[in-house]
Formats: structure tokens, C-alpha cells, sequence
């Protein structure tokens, strides 16, 4: 990735390979979901200091959000869904490209019904399994958080043959190089 808005104290950070190799060669991944991603991250800006981490990668969508397959979002404000209210705390971006800003939700398990779907819905536009835990790390080590997902499927009835993968890839990779 070439892009004018990268600098050499900017790291990229994907979930899989598949996330990062549709978007281009550079950036860590850091594996699926919010363990993973705190611990991997955090080893990461432990070794050296970084201005800003971009998460790039695919969502699903809420169908109430009004969202559409393959719209390509920023992450303005994340939470972990499923520890609510317990663990009410909510993570705010610290840093902006300028894109269509949504609510996300973190969750442990991708939405599986219509019902929990609706529910959600309700109060965030995406879901991710990451993008919590990376808002949370960075703001532990002072670093500026941007998170663009693109969007791949809607949240309900978990049936990943139904998901347009390539496509939210694609359009990723074009937001992102222009």
C-alpha cells in the first residue's frame, strides 16, 4: 500500500492473512478475536514505538445500521457486547480518515439469529471480534487508533456461504489506496 495517508510511524494491523494480502504485503496480524489481538498487539508495541495503528479488516453489519455488502466504514466507538453491563466500558478512535464513521460492537461469538441480530442492532451499526481490544491496547500505550472494516455480510443466522468476502476485500483495497 502506497497511500499518501501512511507515514513510517503508522502500523497496519489485520486480523488474518487474507485481510492483510487483499490490502497489501506490509502490517502484522494479529490472529481473530479480542485475546488474541490484546496479547499480539501488545507484544508488538512493546518492541517499538509507533504514532498511530490502523485496523483494517471485514465486519459484519446490523441490518438496522443501513449498511450495505461491501460499504467500507470507520469504526468511531467499540464495546464488548456481551460483557455489557458488567464491563461497560466503550473505546473511543483517536484518529480519523475521514470515511463514514459507525458504532461497533466487539462480540466473542458472530451473531447467530435474526433476534440477536435486532437487538444489537439496536445500538451499534457493525460487529467485529477485535476491534475493542485494539481500541483498548492502543489507548495503553498512547498510540492513535483508526479501525476501517469493510462490511462483508449482515449479523444474523451465521451462515458464512452467504458472506461476500472478496467483494468487501475488493472495495477495501480501493478506499484504502485512494
Amino acid at each position: 500500500m502506497t497511500s499518501a495517508f501512511l507515514n513510517n510511524s503508522d502500523l497496519l494491523v489485520f486480523a488474518t492473512e487474507m485481510e492483510r494480502d487483499a490490502v497489501c504485503a506490509d502490517g502484522i496480524v494479529t490472529g481473530i478475536g479480542i485475546l488474541s489481538t490484546a496479547i499480539n498487539l501488545s507484544k508488538v508495541f512493546q518492541k517499538k514505538t509507533y504514532k498511530r495503528a490502523i485496523q483494517i479488516g471485514i465486519a459484519g453489519a446490523y441490518r438496522s445500521g443501513g449498511l450495505c455488502i461491501g460499504d467500507v466504514v470507520e469504526v468511531e466507538s467499540d464495546c464488548m457486547a456481551e460483557f455489557l453491563p458488567w464491563e461497560p466500558h466503550t473505546f473511543f478512535a483517536t484518529g480519523s480518515l475521514g470515511l463514514k464513521r459507525v458504532k461497533g460492537a466487539t462480540v466473542l461469538n458472530c451473531t447467530k439469529t435474526e433476534e440477536m441480530g435486532n437487538a444489537r442492532g439496536k445500538d451499534f451499526q457493525i460487529e467485529t471480534m477485535e476491534g475493542a481490544a485494539f481500541f483498548a491496547v492502543c489507548k495503553e500505550y498512547g498510540v492513535q487508533a483508526v479501525q476501517v472494516r469493510a462490511i462483508s455480510n449482515f449479523a444474523a443466522l451465521y451462515d458464512k456461504s452467504g458472506w461476500e468476502i472478496e467483494k468487501a476485500l475488493k472495495n477495501l483495497s480501493a478506499t484504502l489506496l485512494n
